[in-house]
């Protein structure tokens, strides 16, 4: 089972939230390596909910939450691969060629456009158990699990679904800190990655592949 509400108030079970949370989204305001190390931390964090911990808020530690989360900004990378080849194919194309007909780029675009949207929703529904696999293993290969991801989602799949029932009600709270200015963006956009963070754990260890 997954309580997606306990998503929203675990942070503030654990009584030593403020003490935990105020350096990794201070850290965060360092440009770039400040939000792979939020990010790492924010792992561990799913790792924790992942395991059962009672109180899933990690000690922050600057070294390991920032190599942790430079290594998921790599497989990001990896994934964005297919997309920037695609653009590229589609691009030099059209660039070297020299007629001035519209057919060309017109039928490219619609090709990269419709592979794009369907690559996109692809992600969007795995990106959340593969987050969720990295976390809890730690290692670059567990990314690419695409068996173990594919199981995990049919061995639960309403579990996963409520994560991204979570994914889409965090693009609405995250913007909502604007009202606030930058301090609010960035209190609220932490807040929903830590929101997430903790259904994706729930979902991992709710869909435990039964061997």
């Amino acid at each position: 089972m997954v309580d997606f509400g306990k998503a929203f108030t675990y942070i503030f079970d654990d009584e030593n939230w403020f003490d935990k949370l105020i350096v990794p989204v201070l850290v965060s305001l360092i440009p770039f390596i400040g939000q792979f190390a939020l990010m790492g931390y924010v792992l561990r964090t799913l790792k924790n909910v992942a395991e059962g911990v009672a109180e899933p808020l990690p000690t922050f530690k600057f070294g390991e939450d920032l190599g942790r989360g430079f290594r998921y900004f790599l497989i990001g990378l990896v994934y964005a691969l297919p997309i920037i080849i695609l653009g590229l194919l589609v691009f030099i194309p059209v660039r070297i060629s020299e007629t001035s007909s519209w057919v060309l780029p017109t039928i490219l675009g619609i090709l990269l456009g419709g592979f794009g949207l369907a690559y996109a929703l692809l992600m969007f529904l795995f990106q959340p158990v593969m987050t969720a696999n990295f976390a809890v293993k730690d290692t670059f290969a567990s990314a690419f699990e695409f068996k173990e991801f594919l199981r995990r989602f049919r061995n639960n799949i309403t579990a996963w679904l409520l994560v991204l029932a979570g994914l889409i009600v965090a693009g609405f709270i995250a913007p909502l800190g604007g009202i606030f200015f930058f301090i609010g963006a960035l209190l609220t956009g932490a807040y929903t990655q830590f929101m997430v963070a903790h259904l994706q754990g729930q979902a991992y260890a709710a869909s435990e592949v039964k061997q």
